[in-house]
């Protein structure tokens, strides 16, 4: 199987971003692999274990499913009317890469407009991808928040 190039990955990326913005959740849901994970680990402890440390966010597969379905619903109040969300992505670098998958790091920023507030999310992403026969999958997705703490922003009620 043929390697693949940044510019493959980085369109797979901006597939995912897209589908974030335009809140659609549920496709995004469905780039996860059966195993797939959606990580964002606290602040101060960005390379932490997930079964030992206490995460902002730490969904298995169903979880992020359920979290999908539940932003498309009127019942998630902190998101309905949806924020205005715009993720942008940089550095896109391809870290190992073999048969199975990839393991690819970038660089994102995620805005958040909501009731005349600006939220900025800077984040640094580590996707680990898996060849499927649809094409790419997420195996894993952990968000690092470089930010000091949640204090400005509150909370995170939109996918990063």
């Amino acid at each position: 199987m043929a390697l693949l190039t940044r510019a493959e990955v980085e369109d797979f990326l901006y597939h995912e971003a897209a589908l974030l913005d335009e809140w659609k959740t549920m496709e995004w849901a469905e780039l996860f692999t059966e195993d797939g994970e959606y990580l964002v680990p606290p602040t101060d402890l960005p390379d932490a274990d997930k079964n030992a440390a206490l995460f902002i966010i730490n969904d298995d597969h169903h979880r992020l499913v359920q979290r999908a379905k539940r932003l498309t619903r009127r019942t998630a109040h902190v998101e309905f009317p949806h924020s205005k969300v715009r993720h942008t992505i940089h550095n896109v670098r391809i870290l190992e890469q073999d048969e199975a998958g990839l393991t690819v790091a970038s660089n994102q920023i995620v805005y958040r407009a909501k009731r005349q507030n600006l939220d900025t999310f800077v984040c640094h992403t580590i996707h680990q991808l898996a060849r499927t026969a649809d094409g790419l999958r997420i195996r894993s997705k952990r968000v690092m928040l470089d930010i000091d703490g949640l204090r400005p922003h509150g909370m995170i009620s939109a996918i990063l």
